[in-house]
């Protein structure tokens, strides 16, 4: 071998090396911004009528998606996470949303009211989106959602129907 095959293959080893690292941030749990503003509505209405929208959405890039609501009243505020069922403990190819002969879990999706919480609970599991819904006035929610740019935008497109049918 040449020094410059040597040294090629040391360049790739690195990208791939490099590539590698990326790709798991990718499932991290922290994920960037995508939206925040303040909408129009109340916290815990959004909150249900985004979590029915989501629930509902056939499509396979959402299905392989738990959404969790929790209502916070005694902040004013409410969260939304969108578990990748990938990553899950106890998912198993008999209720993977990803076997199209597995037994999908339509358990409820009504929103976990926390009690005595001072501040959000945050992410449990890696997730593909998050919505923080807080009431900042008496009809006026500032929204913060977090997530990638696809599952995200779906998201985000429900919550501004939601919004709008709020008025």
């Amino acid at each position: 071998m040449t020094r410059k095959t040597i040294t090629a293959t040391r360049i790739s080893i690195l990208f791939i090396a490099l590539l590698s690292a990326c790709a798991g941030l990718i499932n991290s749990k922290e994920k960037p911004v995508l939206h925040e503003t303040t909408l129009q509505g109340e916290h815990i209405q959004l909150t249900r009528c985004l979590t029915g929208k989501l629930s509902a959405d056939s499509r396979m890039s959402m299905r392989v998606f738990h959404v969790k609501p929790r209502i916070y009243p005694a902040i004013a505020a409410a969260e939304i996470h969108a578990y990748d069922t990938r990553f899950l403990p106890y998912v198993y190819a008999s209720n993977s949303p990803l076997n199209p002969d597995g037994i999908r879990d339509y358990g409820t999706s009504a929103p976990e009211i926390m009690t005595n919480a001072q501040n959000l609970a945050g992410a449990e599991y890696i997730y593909g989106f998050a919505f923080i819904l807080r009431q900042t006035g008496e009809n006026t929610v500032a929204v913060t959602l977090k997530g990638s740019q696809y599952v995200g935008g779906i998201a985000w497109d429900y919550l501004q129907r939601c919004a709008a049918n709020a008025l």
